[in-house]
């Protein structure tokens, strides 16, 4: 009698350990690889730099507090990253204003959030990057939300990159 009970205990708890982990508001498509796919749907990518809020602090693509501040903060942290989950970005080195950026957020408010920060980024980009041959691509970018991430495109085709973003982060 005690053994039935034990196993029939011992598989509701293991049913509910793997439920609760297949459903962890957390499990999301990493930020850096929905990047890595825009990048490559790219036609003629800058030369440019990948950045990661995952990567481990000293790696070459360690997203650090400072750059933070200065991409989005106006040189101070937002508070909104406090509830970034994770992120990556992608930067040209150039004068050219090619810009992936894909955040996750904690929940679709901080996504809003970002959202606004990102076109905040995006208009200050706009003035800074001035030169005519760009002007169609600063045109043409977006600041997007989908479900918890919150994305910024400038790139020779947004449509294009949105639904490689789309197609990545929903698989």
């Amino acid at each position: 009698m005690k053994r039935p009970a034990a196993l029939f205990l011992l598989v509701i708890v293991l049913c509910s350990s793997f439920f609760s982990c297949s459903t962890v508001g957390n499990a999301h498509t990493p930020c850096r690889e929905v990047v890595a796919a825009m990048t490559g749907a790219e036609i003629g990518l800058p030369a440019g730099k990948y950045y990661s809020l995952s990567a481990p602090e000293g790696d070459g693509e360690y997203l650090s507090d400072s750059l933070i501040s200065s991409l989005f903060g106006n040189g101070s942290y937002p508070s909104v990253a406090d509830d970034w989950l994770d992120g990556g970005l992608y930067l040209s080195l150039g004068k050219h204003p090619c810009e992936f950026a894909v955040i996750f957020c904690r929940n679709r408010d901080t996504a809003e959030d970002t959202a606004r920060i990102l076109s905040s980024r995006l208009s200050a980009i706009r003035i800074t990057k001035t030169d005519p041959q760009y002007s169609k691509m600063l045109e043409n970018a977006s600041v997007t939300v989908i479900g918890n991430y919150a994305i910024l495109i400038i790139s020779t085709d947004t449509k294009t990159a949105l639904s490689v973003a789309k197609k990545a982060i929903n698989g």
